[in-house]
């Protein structure tokens, strides 16, 4: 490595701890690193020049002067993330931590032609101007569409739920005056990317969205598991129900069918909350309801445990109303079924609508890789 080569080493790793800890003093930075006083203040004028980082005050004194406390800037960038379902389209702009500073959702039908691309494309450039933050600063969009992507990303091969065949981001994307990702990926992907982003002592898991549509992702050794053929995880197309309900992909019995939202609100014409608050007030029929939805996905973890025994991560729209003692039943119907085991990995909820902050995440985590390359070494998505 020459002397150059070593600057740089050293000022992105200057960055990383800085950005990993939110808040450090040179000090810290030197004995963490093993490095000098003095390489720290380069590396720290550097970064300054740059604009990744700031002083922010100073940190109480233990009998000497008070260190200066070096923060990360997290607002020097967002990204704009766009989920696009059948009825809604939902969006949301994250700062460079990931972390949510702006979202927004609107009640359009989802339509296959130029005019709804246009339309869509005037509700994203108007929530970017309601942010008030300068054009300069916007990494990019990410545009997500339910169904199943092409493996080169380019367009959707089955949207079955939505009659989105064919659709691209570039059809949307057109409309920009932003940068956007003209890769698509899987919705449940990109939820459960983020979910590993915000959680990253995640190792083995089932990561299942209970949406109105079902989804699954399956995590392996803190990486999405993607399969030869880019569909692995896709644990609502398993048969739950031989020669049972049929299913939108032409099935019968899929795990779809019992698992999902639509499936618990089949034949009560109402929203998720006004199911739950009925839920909550004992009413019988809802109960009734509830209990045979809560049979059928303990199946579904069944099926799956038996072969993978990992934790369980329930997200989606559902999740908001999951209390503690649904989770334990959820856990005592699984372990009921498997009969030669006393104990699983747990089931818990990890995040409500998380499929618009993974597809800003993209632009997050690239701007990030200029300057600690180092830190993003697993995930393929993010290319």
């Amino acid at each position: 490595m020459n002397l150059v080569e070593m600057k740089k080493a050293n000022r992105s790793q200057v960055y990383q701890l800085v950005y990993q800890n939110r808040r450090i003093s040179k000090t810290d930075i030197a004995e963490v690193l093993n490095i000098s006083i003095p390489t720290v203040s380069q590396c720290v004028n550097e970064l300054k020049q740059l604009d990744l980082i700031m002083e922010d005050g100073f940190f109480e004194s233990t009998g000497g002067r008070k260190s200066v406390a070096i923060k990360c800037r997290d607002d020097i960038r967002i990204a704009i993330g766009v989920d696009i379902r059948k009825t809604m389209v939902y969006l949301v702009a994250l700062n460079l931590y990931g972390d949510i500073i702006g979202s927004s959702q609107k009640e359009i039908l989802f339509r296959k032609d130029e005019v709804y691309c246009a339309h869509v494309a005037d509700y994203i450039i108007d929530f970017f101007e309601k942010l008030h933050i300068s054009g300069e600063l916007l990494l990019g969009v990410g545009i997500c569409v339910q169904g199943l992507v092409s493996q080169d990303g380019k367009y959707i091969v089955s949207g079955r739920m939505m009659d989105a065949d064919g659709f691209s981001a570039s059809d949307i994307g057109k409309y920009l005056p932003f940068p956007f990702n003209p890769v698509l990926k899987h919705d449940t992907e990109l939820a459960a990317s983020y979910a590993l982003w915000k959680n990253p002592g995640i190792k083995d898991a089932l990561f299942l969205m209970l949406n109105p549509n079902l989804g699954g992702a399956i995590i392996l050794n803190g990486q999405l598991h993607k399969g030869k053929t880019q569909s692995s995880g896709l644990i609502a197309h398993m048969t739950l129900m031989p020669e049972g309900k049929c299913c939108y992909c032409g099935k019968q019995g899929c795990v779809e069918s019992y698992c999902s939202v639509n499936a618990l609100l089949d034949g009560f014409e109402e929203e998720l909350d006004t199911f739950f608050e009925k839920l909550r007030a004992g009413d019988e029929a809802h109960q009734k309801r509830w209990e045979e939805y809560m049979g059928y996905l303990s199946r579904a973890i069944y099926n799956y445990q038996v072969l993978m025994n990992t934790d369980v991560l329930l997200s989606g729209e559902m999740a908001l109303y999951l209390t503690e003692e649904d989770l334990e039943h959820l856990m005592e119907l699984t372990l009921e079924r498997m009969g030669i085991m006393e104990k699983l990995p747990p089931i818990r909820v990890i995040g409500e609508n998380d499929v618009a902050p993974g597809v800003a995440l993209y632009f997050i985590v690239n701007f990030l890789k200029e300057y600690m390359p180092d830190t993003f070494q697993h995930p393929e998505y993010y290319d």
